[in-house]
């Protein structure tokens, strides 16, 4: 079995190979090239590299660069009225002086609005500017006359007081040079006498400087006086007066002139203009002594005359025209211009000459918002003081 298997294999192979070589055969075809890619090199995973944040830059904001402001929008009550609120009844000076207002600043404002005015009296006023400062809108169509008594108010921070006259744009201001104590004619020998009958001094709550010179008169000369309050402004005194009822009052001029051609009254003593460092008598009254001289050597050192100059100051505000929180600087401006082309026009000063006299001094805006700034600045110690004398006396409870 061996032997064949042997013999078998060279016969075929070469037949295969006679085969390959005869001229007659086809030759196979030619195996497709095959295409030959690179390699795959498949590389293991690596780690992920932790990298470290980029760190974040803090920078400071730039400044921005200076806006320029836009010019005011005009602003017109062309076919428009306005409304004057007078923080008092009609006849005394805030008043006047809020009706002279009402008559002539309308007139430099463009367009010409009319004015009404309306009486609120109440409270010292206190009532009517509360009602103004929480309620009326900023809108230049309304504005407010206050006399010093509501910047007194305020000073004394007394409860019933709402209002902030330091938010309160001041278009102008007419400044008393002082006002005058007037006294009822012959009582004055009960002034210093403590067996008569108390001289009756009227007042609206106690509040007003109109109370610094009898209050003073009283603890530091002996001054017979009491107090009776609930009066709603100096028209309603000078007539209580004329009554009788009242025995001292405090007035800017005009009105103790008439009592006195009425011989109903006559000049007790002045607050004076400070000048200088002292009081001076009015020009307009100079036979009249200013309180300072009356008090001599009594006069008082230290906090309480301290607290006295902090009572009288407000008085320098004496009749300020103020516009609701909040108005539009353009429309404060033009108002502002429009009072100080009131204060330019003749007529506008014959008109006050009639109320105060001659010795008034008229502050516009800013001016006016400075004095407002004196008189609130005053320590609650000194304010204390003059409390405890309107307690003291019975002027407030």
């Amino acid at each position: 079995m061996k032997r064949l298997k042997i013999g078998i294999l060279p016969v075929i192979l070469a037949v295969l190979v006679l085969a390959a070589c005869s001229p007659g055969a086809t030759p196979a075809p030619a195996a497709p090239p095959v295409a030959t890619q690179a390699p795959v090199v498949t590389q293991a995973p690596q780690a992920p590299v932790r990298t470290a944040p980029a760190p974040v830059v803090t920078q400071r904001p730039s400044t921005p660069p200076p806006v320029t402001p836009k010019p005011a929008e005009a602003f017109s009550w062309a076919g428009k009225t306005m409304e004057m609120i007078i923080t008092s009844d009609a006849g005394g000076g805030t008043d006047s002086t809020g009706r002279v207002v009402a008559s002539f600043l309308p007139r430099y404002l463009p367009g010409n609005p009319k004015a009404v005015v309306r009486n609120q009296p109440g409270a010292g006023g206190v009532i009517a500017l509360n009602s103004f400062y929480l309620k009326a809108k900023p809108d230049g169509m309304s504005m407010i006359q206050v006399s010093s008594s509501l910047f007194a108010a305020q000073q004394r921070a007394r409860d019933i007081v709402q209002y902030d006259t330091l938010k309160m744009p001041a278009l102008g201001n007419v400044g008393s040079s002082g006002g005058l104590i007037g006294i009822r004619k012959g009582m004055r020998a009960k002034l210093t006498d403590p067996s008569a009958e108390p001289l009756v001094m009227g007042t609206r709550d106690g509040s007003e400087t109109s109370n610094m010179i009898p209050l003073y008169g009283r603890e530091f000369l002996g001054w017979n006086v009491r107090w009776l309050s609930g009066f709603a402004g100096t028209g309603e005194t000078m007539m209580a007066v004329r009554r009788g009822e009242l025995d001292l009052f405090l007035d800017g001029g005009p009105n103790l002139k008439i009592l006195m051609e009425e011989g109903v009254a006559e000049p007790l003593a002045q607050v004076g203009r400070f000048k200088q460092g002292k009081f001076q008598r009015r020009t307009d009254w100079p036979d009249v002594p200013v309180f300072e001289e009356l008090l001599g050597d009594r006069k008082p050192s230290g906090d309480p005359w301290t607290a006295f100059m902090a009572g009288i100051l407000p008085q320098v505000v004496y009749k300020a025209t103020l516009v609701a929180p909040g108005t539009p600087d353009n429309i404060v401006k033009t108002m502002r211009d429009a009072y100080a082309k009131a204060d330019a026009d003749p007529k506008f000063h014959d008109m006050l000459h009639k109320v105060f006299g001659e010795d008034y001094q008229v502050d516009v805006g800013e001016d006016t918002e400075k004095l407002i700034n004196e008189a609130l600045q005053v320590s609650p110690e000194i304010v204390g003081y003059v409390d405890s004398l309107l307690r003291k006396f019975d002027v407030i409870k």
